[in-house]
């Protein structure tokens, strides 16, 4: 009987023994923090783009902000092989090397284990191995990351070469490739934004409404409009105004902005009091005037047209 015991008790020792093993060799190994590394790299190369956020975003949820993977293997890491590991209790730091565009590089990634009820190890990354993409050029368009949506700042997966570029429609724009390697770094992009026709051609439509609208008004001085008229004597009827011209609308930078100009006129026909005879006379004149402003809401999806030399008195 007490045999019996016994030996139930050093197999059960041996199974626990043989658990506490199992354990340790799978957290050295497949639940390593290299392991992680390993796997977020390996989804990267492939493209796989939902394994590429859950392993950096875990059950956290949907993202803050539209982080893609890029489309062309080529911009995409291979030949991927850890080269260092440095750990202690909770943190790792993992060195590792590959190929990208054409050049070997290095990214350190930093690991922490996660408080867990489970035995095997839960590695994740100290440091979103995301990088910000930013622009250095004036005045800032939107732009997409990898095909993101437009936005005046974009990011990336690192490592990866991403490639920014015009993310609307409003602009056209130079696609400009940055390696992006290093995780929280903030790269810098410089592009050069052309404005396209359709632009010009949304702009002048606005310009002629808004125009239209000052048009409309019965006053000597249209409210927050680029014209004016002035009368010594006493009106009798109107004043009536008519755009003889549209502005040619030129869309160029000027200060960091987005600039809108152009010269148009406008016929101004007013009915008057003459002082001394006290007749009413008819008077035209066409008066001409310079439109300048600035276009706003280009994030927005819709450009919006701020007029800035309106005629106050």
């Amino acid at each position: 009987m007490w045999r019996m015991f016994r030996d139930a008790r050093i197999l059960g020792t041996i199974g626990v023994l043989f658990f506490v093993a199992v354990i340790a060799g799978l957290n050295a190994t497949v639940y390593s923090p290299e392991a992680t590394v390993l796997r977020y790299l390996n989804a990267l190369e492939d493209g796989r783009q939902a394994d590429v956020a859950a392993l950096v975003w875990g059950d956290s949820g949907s993202l803050a902000y539209d982080v893609r993977v890029p489309t062309d293997p080529a911009d995409r890491p291979h030949s991927i092989r850890v080269t260092k590991v440095s750990n202690t209790a909770d943190s790792s730091i993992v060195l590792v090397a590959y190929e990208l565009g054409g050049v070997t590089r290095t990214t350190t990634f930093g690991m922490r284990k996660e408080s867990s009820w489970s035995p095997l190890a839960d590695w994740r990354f100290a440091v979103a191995p995301i990088a910000t993409v930013n622009l250095d050029s004036r005045p800032i368009a939107p732009f997409g990351v990898n095909g993101s949506l437009p936005g005046e700042s974009g990011a990336t997966y690192v490592p990866a070469i991403a490639q920014v570029a015009s993310g609307t429609s409003w602009f056209e724009a130079d696609s400009v490739a940055i390696a992006a390697t290093n995780p929280a770094a903030v790269y810098f992009a410089s592009l050069t934004f052309t404005p396209t026709a359709q632009l010009a051609s949304e702009i002048d439509m606005k310009v002629r409404d808004y125009l239209d609208a000052c048009a409309k008004q019965k006053t000597l001085v249209p409210k927050k409009c680029p014209f004016a008229g002035f009368a010594a004597q006493k009106i009798a009827k109107g004043p009536v105004w008519t755009m003889v011209t549209y502005p040619k609308v030129t869309i160029s930078e000027v200060g960091g902005a987005w600039q809108v100009s152009g010269e148009g006129s406008v016929k101004l026909d007013v009915s008057l009091v003459d002082f001394a005879t006290e007749k009413t006379e008819k008077y035209s004149e066409v008066l001409s005037f310079q439109l300048s402003g600035t276009i706003a809401g280009l994030t927005e999806g819709k450009p919006r047209l701020v007029v800035e030399n309106t005629v106050e008195r």
